[in-house]
């Protein structure tokens, strides 16, 4: 079997492999090995071979690689997580809220917290996260008062 069509069989398989197991990197031996079947069809020695797809695959590796990482990355959605998709939510202070402390039950947990503003949230307001800082949501009043449970 020639050289040129070994490398070129070796290239569809890493490429068909890139289906299997994403990231690009079987992509990017799979193009090494495309040029390297370039150089193995103009009856260059195994040596100019081999050197032709390491190079290839080096600099396929270093420039195209990112690049489509970037592209697959911007169509994944964001999904906020734990900490994150806390903020917005609403919750009910459970005791008095102060700019120092307090608690506040939110999805059913109760979180210690504070006033973003400083002010007194009375126990069964109505309170929207801010933000989190540590273990601590930052929250301002949101509307009606209510009895605590």
């Amino acid at each position: 079997m020639e050289d040129w069509l070994l490398w070129l069989l070796a290239g569809i398989v890493l490429d068909i492999l890139e289906i299997f197991i994403p990231g690009f990197i079987p992509a990017c031996f799979g193009f090494g090995c495309f040029a390297a079947a370039i150089a193995a069809a103009l009856d260059f020695g195994l040596t100019v071979q081999i050197a032709v797809f390491t190079a290839t695959t080096f600099i396929v590796f270093l420039s195209i690689r990112p690049v489509f990482l970037k592209l697959l990355s911007k169509n994944t959605p964001s999904v906020a997580t734990n900490i994150e998709r806390l903020v917005g939510m609403i919750g009910l202070a459970l005791d008095d809220v102060s700019g120092l402390q307090g608690l506040v039950k939110l999805e059913g947990e109760v979180w210690n917290s504070r006033s973003d503003d400083g002010r007194s949230l009375p126990p069964g307001t109505r309170v929207r996260v801010l933000r989190v800082e540590g273990n601590k949501l930052i929250v301002t009043a949101n509307g009606v008062h209510q009895s605590s449970n």
